[in-house]
């Protein structure tokens, strides 16, 4: 697997870790022993620490990241994470078992025993007592989790024997990567912008100055085109799929795009946000200044309106964006473009851990 140091952090790595040769491991992360990565599953701390106890389990294309000098990640021992599911800035006991497709966000503590559904969102800030299964957007308590069914849930996510278990398997899984991760990362972009070595950028892609497309990331213009604006930012293990001649991807400056995003053929103007897990649709347009909730899905030909906030399944206005959340997301934006430096100046150097280090 790939293990980049940040700054002055380099990773701590227990023993007997499995890692895919495109999984990465950064920064302030303290891996336990026996833990599993699988293809393209990131355990990022550029920004604040991540701490994991042993024997987890992280499926494909699955994120921990942290916020920025606010949470870290903190992940107990015996946890499974599901393919392309998030572990953002939170707190998660032993134990529990996290979803494919999806994401316990900022701030939220998840007590030992926890199962969140697939395709579930837990609130940024949110306690949810132990032993119990969550589901929906927002996650809500459904039942009881005895213990014979959290360990067939375990074992339903990690490949196990004859386990079944809808609950915590996505009904429409995000497909494979079309490309080898790293294909076309070496191309000539705008001044400052960067790509993560695990990335994969195909077609006619234009990357504006200060801009940057992370780990894992998937990009394909197909027969069209995709522009991202210049400090824009599109982040880890999220997925840009324009389509035939004319079905381009425009991003505008200075857009965020959170983590295990996937986006088709659509237009994101200036200062817009994307929040994490969402789906924009085909001919989707999201309006300047504007933001598409965590986890919502907006429906073909949607046109989310300025300074507004969506969210839900199909995503609906929901509230204006408050003065507060513009300044965060601006906020952010500068973070990125302050990541994107570090990494393009040698402040995250790729060594050998286990396997090949791709570049």
């Amino acid at each position: 697997m790939i293990v980049l140091p940040y700054l002055a952090h380099a990773p701590e790595i227990g023993t007997q870790v499995r890692g895919h040769v495109s999984s990465a491991v950064i920064g302030r992360t303290a891996l336990g022993s026996g833990c599993s990565l699988g293809e393209l599953a990131l355990l990022r701390a550029d920004g604040e620490e991540v701490r994991i106890g042993p024997d987890c389990w992280f499926g494909e294309a699955s994120t921990v990241h942290i916020a920025d000098r606010v949470y870290p990640a903190i992940v107990g021992s015996h946890v499974t994470v599901g393919r392309y599911g998030l572990v953002h800035a939170c707190t998660v006991g032993d134990d529990c078992v996290i979803g494919e497709h999806a994401a316990v966000m900022d701030g939220s503590v998840l007590g030992a025993g926890t199962v969140i559904a697939a395709e579930s969102i837990v609130s940024p800030g949110k306690t949810l007592a132990g032993g119990w299964l969550y589901a929906g957007v927002p996650a809500r308590p459904v039942e009881r989790v005895s213990a014979d069914l959290l360990d067939s849930l375990h074992r339903a996510i990690r490949g196990g024997p004859g386990a079944q278990a809808p609950l915590v398997l996505a009904a429409a899984r995000v497909p494979r990567l079309r490309y080898t991760p790293g294909t076309g990362v070496n191309q000539r972009f705008a001044q400052g912008a960067y790509v993560a070595p695990t990335a994969s950028v195909v077609g006619r892609v234009v990357l504006g100055a200060c801009s940057s497309v992370w780990f894992g990331v998937e990009i394909d213009a197909g027969e069209a085109s995709v522009e991202i604006g210049e400090r824009a930012n599109v982040q880890d293990n999220s997925r840009l799929y324009a389509g035939k001649a004319g079905e381009d991807i425009r991003i505008g400056p200075r857009v965020l795009i959170g983590h295990n995003v996937r986006i088709f053929a659509s237009t994101i103007e200036q200062d817009a946000i994307i929040g994490m897990g969402a789906v924009i649709g085909k001919g989707t347009v999201v309006r300047a200044g504007s933001c598409v909730a965590a986890g919502a899905i907006t429906e073909p030909g949607t046109e989310v309106a300025s300074g507004q906030v969506w969210s839900g399944r199909p995503a609906r206005a929901a509230r204006a964006l408050s003065e507060r959340n513009r300044a965060d997301f601006a906020h952010a934006i500068e973070i990125y473009v302050a990541y994107a430096g570090h990494y393009l100046s040698g402040g995250a150097e790729a060594r050998r851990k286990g396997g090949s280090v791709l570049a």
